[in-house]
């Protein structure tokens, strides 16, 4: 039987900064691949709900508006990400001293 590997404190956090710092990362490519650029067509839809969205949507513009939406939504996802990261890195400073 293997024994289980004990982490200190310090190297829990070590691995959550890093987490989401790779996290990050898969974000910021993400983004880099869509157009977050509302068309004036759906600009009345950002900040909706997908499903409602997408039943208020005309269907040959429903690809376009999953890109948008996928966008925001992983901007949002992104901010979380680097606020959560200073948290963690903040108390990794703190466990360093």
């Amino acid at each position: 039987m293997t024994e289980a590997i004990q982490l200190t404190p310090l190297e829990v956090r070590q691995m959550e900064v890093a987490s989401y710092s790779a996290n990050i990362a898969t974000y910021e490519t993400l983004l880099a691949t869509l157009d977050g650029n509302w068309d004036a067509d759906l600009a009345h839809l950002k900040g909706v709900e997908s499903q409602e969205g997408a039943r208020a949507c005309p269907m040959d513009r429903l690809e376009r508006l999953a890109v948008l939406q996928q966008f925001d939504q992983v901007t949002n996802l992104l901010k979380t990400e680097i606020v959560e990261r200073a948290k963690a890195a903040a108390i990794l400073a703190i466990l360093k001293d």
